[in-house]
Order: structure tokens, then sequence, then C-alpha cells
């Protein structure tokens, strides 16, 4: 089965099969995104349920559907800036996680976060300490390494608005980062984290 045959059987004979497939393909980079807004993994995976619930429930209602996950990822990211602006997430710091969603990610992200564990809690701190949708932008570009026409797509909007938003969440990290490093210095030799 592919993308298409599970649309197909989703919209036009409403088999559950086609979405358990559609689920099993996106799931990881549903929790992913949602992750990288709400800033904790359990809180993430709490929404990418409800938003599978949701959108298991709308499939009906559409007529068409080319590709899932941008869909998808509208009825996610909506979602997720609701809970932050309804304050019904909690601010989970990474020595307070078994599960670091960042773990791992160092080796493949422009952050070039430092060995030391302390530089890494700055580069946390101060993702945390930017807005949701800057976040968002720099996962999807730096953790994910999407093109720009692909976050284009996913998020629904035109490539050079992507540039923009990459130009000011790279600012507000960078921001954060001097701001949260000044008050936490790297110990000594520790690589600066930078974009």
């Amino acid at each position: 089965m592919n993308e298409t045959e599970a649309i197909r059987l989703c919209l036009v004979h409403r088999d559950p099969r086609g979405f358990e497939f559609l689920v099993s393909a996106y799931r990881r980079e549903a929790l992913f995104h949602a992750t990288g807004l709400l800033g904790d993994v359990t809180d993430a995976a709490d929404a990418c349920q409800d938003c599978f619930a949701k959108a298991f429930a709308s499939l009906p209602r559409l007529e068409t559907l080319d590709t899932f996950y941008p869909w998808f990822y509208r009825i996610l990211r909506n979602h997720c800036l609701n809970l932050l602006a309804k304050g019904k997430v909690r601010r989970a710091h990474v020595q307070d996680q078994q599960t670091d969603p960042a773990a791992g990610l160092e080796e493949r992200s422009p952050y070039h976060m430092a060995e030391e564990a302390e530089d890494r809690q700055v580069v946390i701190t101060a993702l945390e300490e930017i807005t949701a949708e800057h976040r968002e932008i720099l996962a999807m570009k730096y953790f994910q390494d999407l093109r720009y026409a692909e976050i284009a797509e996913t998020l629904g909007i035109p490539r050079g608005t992507v540039m923009s938003r990459l130009y000011a969440a790279r600012k507000a990290f960078r921001s954060a980062y001097e701001a949260v490093h000044s008050h936490h210095p790297s110990p000594e030799g520790a690589t600066h984290a930078g974009l």
C-alpha cells in the first residue's frame, strides 16, 4: 500500500486500514513536530493522539486529499498552539525528563552544541525561551533538514515567508541563547552554539 491508496481507502471506502497506514507512516514525524512546538515529549504524544483522532473523524467530510501530512500538520499545529495559548502544557526541563527530544540530534544540528551537558542545557533552555513558531521552523530546517519548499508545503506558506520566518527565528534564538548563556556560562573551552 502507498499513501495514495491509503487516502483513497479512507475517502472512498471509509476503510480504517488506510488510516492505520497513514498513522504508521507519519506518527514519528508528527511527534517530532509536536515536541518542537510544545517542548515536552509527553504533551506532544498526547497532542498527536488527539490530532490523529480528529483527523480520522474529519476525513469523511473531505472530497479530495492529495497528500496527507500537510493537511494533518495544520490540524496538529493549530491544536498545539491552542494548548500553548491556554497554558495546558508543562515546561519540562531536560534534567527532569527520562526522554530528551533533543538527545542524539546534536550531531545533525547546526547549533554546534558542545559536548558538555551544561552547554546543551543552555541551548535547550534558549529554545524554550523563543516562541513556538520559531522553535517549529528551526526544528524543521535544522533538526529535520527539510528544504524550504518542503517547509512551505507543510506549513502552507510561500517559500519567501519560510525564509523570512527562519531569519526571525535565528535572530530570536541567538538573542535567547546569549541571554541564557550570560547567566549560565559554559565551562572553559566549551564551544558556543550558533546558527
